[in-house]
């Protein structure tokens, strides 16, 4: 298996691997991440966005991925890859990169189940692995107007208390998203789930949000991945606020309210481990539709 650098690659070539992955997501994630392909290949040319081509003696294009740099972090982007081989191939090219200075102080990762062999490559090279299952749910117009919220649309001055509870929802469960638990790093990651289309683009009057005494006790964060879907990205509810119905009740308003807005889905991604939260998503008509690996290695 030959590796190469995908920043010499031709625009031409590269177009068509987005296109072949902008199928996937369509048909099976009902997910239009067009958007993203386009700021990817547009990071590629300018700046340099890291990534490999991986390609067989027959000069047949295997599988590919690009890397991300953040911090004190490489993410594995995102990874395609036909045979285990490539897959072997490229999560080996990620880890290459890591020894270059500056060295990061983890690889991680969080993207479908995309490449043959990938969670069986991941975990030879000691990478640290967990599931979550993207889950969704048709709409339907529904007589019933269900229980009242209180809940609000999001605000524009609404980051950093977004973060706030969802350090304190995750607690040490968060280190995928926080590694350190900081609230500088929330606010990170919340930043990218609210100005950047990675995971889809804001929808603030679908997003429900819910205050006491001025502080946001529960959120459902909610972006548009479609014209017909959109996507809960996180669903957060205080742990001095839990058990009271929160979590169910901002969901289903959050679907009732995107129905006139010409939304036929909606979609969220549930943890395997949280099955409290995968019982509750599947009370409430959500099916499984497909698999992210989430995965972490520490670099000695």
């Amino acid at each position: 298996m030959i590796v190469r650098d995908w920043r010499d690659a031709d625009v031409a070539d590269t177009q068509l691997l987005y296109a072949r992955e902008q199928d996937f997501w369509v048909r099976e994630l009902t997910w239009d991440a067009s958007n993203s392909w386009r700021e990817i290949e547009q990071a590629r040319i300018t700046w340099g966005l890291p990534g490999r081509i991986a390609i067989d003696h027959k000069r047949t294009v295997r599988g590919w991925s690009y890397y991300m740099p953040d911090g004190e972090t490489l993410h594995i982007g995102g990874i395609a890859a036909d045979t285990k081989d490539a897959t072997a191939a490229l999560v080996d090219a990620c880890l290459e990169m890591s020894a270059v200075p500056p060295r990061p102080l983890r690889v991680s990762c969080f993207v479908p189940d995309r490449a043959e062999g990938f969670e069986t490559a991941l975990v030879e090279r000691g990478f640290i692995c967990e599931h979550y299952h993207y889950l969704s749910r048709t709409l339907t117009h529904s007589a019933n107007p269900g229980a009242a919220t209180q809940a609000e649309g999001w605000r524009a001055g609404d980051l950093q208390d977004a973060a706030e509870l969802l350090r304190i929802a995750y607690g040490e469960h968060g280190r995928h998203f926080a590694p350190r638990g900081t609230l500088t790093e929330w606010e990170h990651y919340a930043r990218g789930l609210v100005e950047r289309p990675g995971c889809g683009d804001l929808e603030p009057a679908l997003t429900r949000v819910v205050r006491d005494a001025g502080n946001m006790v529960a959120l459902v964060l909610t972006t548009r991945i479609a014209p017909g879907t959109i996507h809960l990205a996180q669903v957060a509810v205080h742990p001095a606020r839990r058990r009271e119905g929160f979590a169910r009740r901002l969901v289903d308003e959050a679907c009732r309210l995107a129905q006139p807005r010409a939304a036929r889905q909606a979609t969220l991604l549930v943890g395997e481990k949280n099955t409290a939260a995968r019982k509750l998503y599947e009370s409430m008509g959500f099916e499984p539709r497909a698999t992210f690996i989430a995965a972490t290695k520490p670099i000695a």
